[in-house]
């Protein structure tokens, strides 16, 4: 048989039907399957526009309340999904809320909140969580503009529950937009 081996060179269909006698047994013997078919490419998704794209985000969307033990006064954030805070006014004679941007950022521990409080983009940082029992723990002492952002929650940090999943502000609430 060695012999033969180096004549089926000279024979074009020979050496074409050896070549693929050896790639068919092969392929049987290593069980291997090939597939003809064409893979589509994957469909990219993008979130729709102005909305959160992580499950933070979106679960600090809606209104949260928290009533002060003292006076019983109660205070309400409403955070948007573009961007946008209300902070209620406890007021209950003349409903108003005055209109802020924010951002979040849900990677530190504590989680970051920031609030951009004027149209020249001064920001009070501070920080945040949310509860096991689905509260929203916020400091808000100490969190002037140009302050540094605190790295623990004091005793005093705000506990807020969430009230209702609606970002909307009340409709007999007066906005009071900074220009931002």
């Amino acid at each position: 048989m060695l012999k033969i081996l180096p004549y089926f060179g000279k024979f074009a269909i020979a050496s074409t039907m050896l070549t693929q006698s050896l790639l068919i047994a092969l392929s049987m013997n290593l069980d291997t399957a090939v597939l003809a078919q064409p893979t589509p490419a994957p469909i990219p998704t993008t979130p729709p526009i102005n909305q959160p794209t992580n499950a933070i985000a979106q679960q600090l969307i809606g209104q949260w309340q928290s009533k002060d033990p003292s006076s019983e006064l109660v205070l309400t954030f409403v955070f948007s999904p573009d961007g946008k805070l209300y902070i209620l006014s406890p007021n209950s004679q003349k409903p108003m809320a005055v209109e802020f941007r924010y951002s979040i950022d849900p990677t530190p521990k504590p989680m970051h909140l920031d609030v951009i409080i004027s149209k020249d983009q001064k920001k009070a940082l501070t920080i945040f969580e949310l509860t096991a029992d689905g509260q929203l723990r916020l400091q808000l002492d100490n969190t002037d503009p140009g302050q540094p952002r605190p790295t623990a929650f004091s005793g005093t940090a705000t506990l807020f529950t969430k009230v209702s999943d609606n970002p909307k502000v009340p409709e007999n609430v007066k906005i009071i937009d900074l220009d931002l």
